[in-house]
């Protein structure tokens, strides 16, 4: 008889000496010697989450660096620990199993090494993970993401984890498995297309610098207007300004148009265009009296001196028409306002004039960037001219409905006035 664990062996001998038939000693000892090695696996699993990773935990609270938090967060050091206890078990296994026939041993490791195989799998992805972490804290992490180089990166580990696994389960050499899957790459590409296209198109964006997170984009193909949120391998997540969420698929970017308002964000001023539509008949010419007057009001006044002197500039005319008059206040107007940008052009213009009068364009830029307060910016601009044009006699052109004609003592139907 060949000698077992001494363990193992004290088992047998005392099933023996009750008189237990050899076929039955053997298949308890067997079984005792599988609790044995499941009791070590406990025992090391144990002591090593349970009791080291207490201290380090402590240790690591304490630690002035910020690298082994993000380490602990993803469970690299509990990987770590699991990994050199499997590691122990694989070494012990030709103890425990000492005097058995050498199939078994083989086995056994078999099944170790595939749990040895996804332990370091596991392990090297959580280090990824924290290696994400830690470079989305540095600053340059707002202008780069590697968040689609860390999935192509563990997408590869475990294609090859896969791999190994099979070549142990099947008993056949990793290459011969490589060039059977080579064989029948077609099916394995259109199984996995959008992986893949997800993987080159997630590769592209990075490299070309063409989205980030946090940028603004507008894909109206997706139905996507707002902020990129998260940027994975297979697709890239924005937050609409309603509040709702677009997945759109990683390759559309690459192959469809949309907008990036980055540039716009990190420039000096955010573009407006306004426009206005004056009553062509309200436009004429005006006194120098009544330019005086004018100028004297509480809300021309500031810009007065400025308003009259553009007004001059480049004037061939020997007479002054309300409508260049106020041109004049608009350009004195963004002159002074704290809010537009004087870096930048600043353009009043004339577009065209039809059914609905003469269209007056504003043409500027924002200081202020984000939308809300981009707007009021905007909109109080806005708001200030339609308030001063009738000082100007200057009538604002608009269609009155019906019920405000007739009210108005006018025939039904629909007609035009102008407010003044």
């Amino acid at each position: 008889m060949t000698e077992k664990f001494w363990i193992i062996q004290h088992i047998q001998q005392l099933l023996e000496h009750i008189g237990v038939g050899p076929g039955l000693s053997a298949l308890i000892t067997f079984i005792a010697a599988c609790a044995l090695l499941v009791g070590l696996i406990w025992l090391i699993d144990f002591v090593g989450t349970r009791l080291l990773m207490g201290f380090l935990h402590a240790f690591i609270k304490r630690s002035a660096t910020k690298w082994d938090d993000f380490l602990y967060h993803r469970r690299f050091f509990n990987r770590l620990i699991r990994l050199l206890a499997v590691i122990a078990v694989q070494a012990s296994v030709g103890v425990i199993f000492k005097g058995y026939d050498p199939k078994v041993i083989s086995e056994t490791r078999s099944l170790i090494n595939i749990v040895l195989t996804w332990i370091v799998t596991l392990l090297v992805c959580a280090f990824l993970n924290a290696a994400n972490d830690i470079y989305e804290t540095k600053p340059q992490a707002h202008r780069k993401s590697i968040k689609g180089y860390i999935q192509s990166a563990k997408i590869v580990i475990y294609v090859i984890s896969s791999i190994i696994t099979l070549s142990v389960l099947l008993g056949k050499s990793p290459n011969d498995l490589l060039i059977a899957m080579g064989a029948s790459a077609a099916i394995i590409t259109l199984v996995f297309k959008d992986t893949i296209l997800g993987f080159v198109a997630s590769i592209q964006l990075s490299a070309q610098d063409m989205v980030r997170p946090g940028d603004w984009i507008e894909m109206p193909s997706k139905n996507a207007d707002g902020v990129v949120t998260d940027i994975n391998v297979n697709s890239v997540k924005v937050r609409n300004w309603n509040n709702t969420v677009t997945m759109v698929p990683i390759y559309s970017m690459v192959s469809e148009s949309f907008t990036n308002w980055r540039n716009m964000q990190e420039s000096d001023g955010r573009r407006f265009k306004r426009q206005l539509l004056l009553d062509v008949g309200s436009i004429r010419v005006f006194t120098e009296a009544e330019a005086e007057t004018l100028y004297a009001h509480g809300a021309i006044a500031p810009y007065a001196a400025k308003m009259a002197a553009l007004a001059a500039e480049e004037n061939p005319s020997p007479f002054m028409t309300n409508l260049r008059l106020f041109h004049a206040y608009i350009e004195a107007f963004a002159a002074a306002h704290p809010l537009i940008d004087q870096r930048q052009p600043f353009a009043v213009k004339y577009v065209t004039q039809s059914e609905h009068g003469l269209t007056l364009e504003l043409y500027g830029f924002s200081i202020r960037k984000d939308l809300i307060p981009y707007e009021k910016v905007v909109s109080g601009i806005y708001e200030n001219l339609l308030a001063v044009a009738p000082l100007f006699g200057l009538g604002i052109f608009q269609r009155v409905g019906i019920a405000e004609t007739v009210r108005a003592g006018g025939a039904t139907g629909q007609e035009t006035r102008r407010t003044s």
